[in-house]
């Protein structure tokens, strides 16, 4: 069986390499794979795409993307769409991840036999507003809510990253109540190879004491819905507190960071290869996922999320993002930024229990965030009809049930 995945990232690789690439790596060990071809419009110009594939079945064909009214954009994604109809053969199993994917796999997908499938990561249409790409109720943000509406509909299987956003399509589509598989982003397996080495050399690098500093670090994009003034005034609250905190910003958006963070004491501004999140992240002693309350973040699966509790972090968490702000409660695995919440008693319980935190935040990330866990979910998804040795059952039995679901 063959696999064609389709993505556009608008926003920066990074996303593609830290979700997408662990997927595709675990799609094309599913027994009855013969090889998968990853079609990408890609935001940045070098080839990270191919340097990073995590395995040799994976063909890579690339274009770029200029911004989303440049005629070259346009060109590549109907380029891209082209290169798909004419890959695909019957029983191909066609991935696109959003809408506008789904809507250039479409042609491939007049085949009888092949599978349409929506890997449904967010809101696109009002990512977009967000980002002031478009205007709210404006005709291309009603243009790109009618395609939603159409990819929900016309995907034949539909991977939903949040429980919230897998009502929400039922919701507002009820006929796609039976065809929703729910699984959370998943962190890359190369996050659980920590190397207490380069831990050593980063802190060194950093000017951290363990025995003194209180670390907390923000990783990723300051893209329009994550807060850096938010990041800010909470690592202000802590440092009043607390004068040896120090805010770790790991972003591969330097001068976008500058702009909010620069000449404030006590932050360290770096950029980091993807390998080496793992080790950078493992020298702070809290991470920051600070969104606002808004539709795209209720239905969120934010990768870095799962990455912090992988690499021993617990999270501080504010209200309404996607699963996790109750995730966090239940599994006590950090704390949600509310009224009343005491950083004292935040610092105070980290310092006396790093050790413990990192295990308990390990483990859970292990148990519910580990790709391995949805092998069985994998296997629906591209309807191989085999189930692989050890894999968790849709069912119960392996896979937390609050996490993979059909319906």
């Amino acid at each position: 069986m063959r696999i064609l995945y389709l993505t556009i990232d608008n926003i920066n690789d990074n996303v593609i390499l830290a979700q997408t690439f662990p997927f595709l790596g675990r799609l094309a060990a599913l027994p009855g794979i013969d090889g998968i071809d990853l079609l990408a419009l890609k935001k940045d110009r070098d080839d990270r795409y191919r340097s990073s594939s995590p395995s040799a079945a994976i063909r890579i064909r690339t274009g770029n993307n200029h911004g989303i009214w440049h005629p070259l954009t346009l060109f590549h994604l109907a380029r891209l769409a082209l290169i798909a109809w004419w890959l695909s053969r019957r029983g191909t199993v066609l991935i696109g991840r959003n809408p506008m994917s789904l809507l250039c796999l479409a042609p491939a997908a007049l085949w009888p036999t092949n599978r349409l499938v929506l890997d449904y990561r967010g809101l696109l249409s009002e990512e977009y507003v967000l980002q002031r790409k478009i205007t709210q109720r404006g005709w291309m943000h009603r243009l790109l809510r009618r395609l939603e509406g159409w990819a929900v509909r016309r995907a034949d299987l539909i991977l939903c990253v949040s429980e919230r956003l897998s009502r929400r399509a039922r919701r507002w589509r009820p006929g796609s109540a039976g065809k929703a598989l729910v699984v959370p982003c998943c962190y890359d397996p190369q996050l659980a190879k920590r190397d207490d080495r380069r831990v050593q050399q980063f802190r060194q690098e950093f000017g951290l004491d363990p025995h003194r500093d209180f670390v907390l670090t923000y990783a990723g994009s300051l893209s329009a819905w994550n807060r850096p003034e938010a990041i800010l005034a909470v690592f202000r609250g802590f440092r009043a507190i607390h004068p040896r905190t120090r805010l770790l910003v790991l972003s591969g958006d330097l001068p976008a960071a500058q702009l909010t963070f620069g000449g404030e004491p006590g932050v360290i501004l770096r950029t980091v290869p993807h390998g080496e999140i793992q080790n950078s992240l493992a020298v702070a002693d809290l991470g920051l996922l600070l969104r606002e309350r808004n539709s795209v973040n209720r239905v969120a699966s934010p990768v870095k999320f799962a990455e912090y509790l992988a690499c021993g972090l617990p999270v501080l968490i504010s209200s309404g993002v996607g699963d996790f702000t109750d995730f966090v409660r239940a599994e006590q695995v950090g704390y949600v930024l509310e009224p009343g919440l005491s950083l004292a008693r935040v610092v105070s319980e980290i310092r006396c229990n790093r050790l413990a935190f990192r295990a308990r935040c390990q483990e859970v990330a292990a148990r519910s965030f580990d790709g391995d866990r949805y092998l069985s979910a994998y296997t629906r998804l591209v309807g191989t009809g085999q189930e692989p040795q050890g894999a968790a059952s849709l069912s119960g039995g392996g896979a937390p049930p609050h996490q993979v679901r059909s319906r």
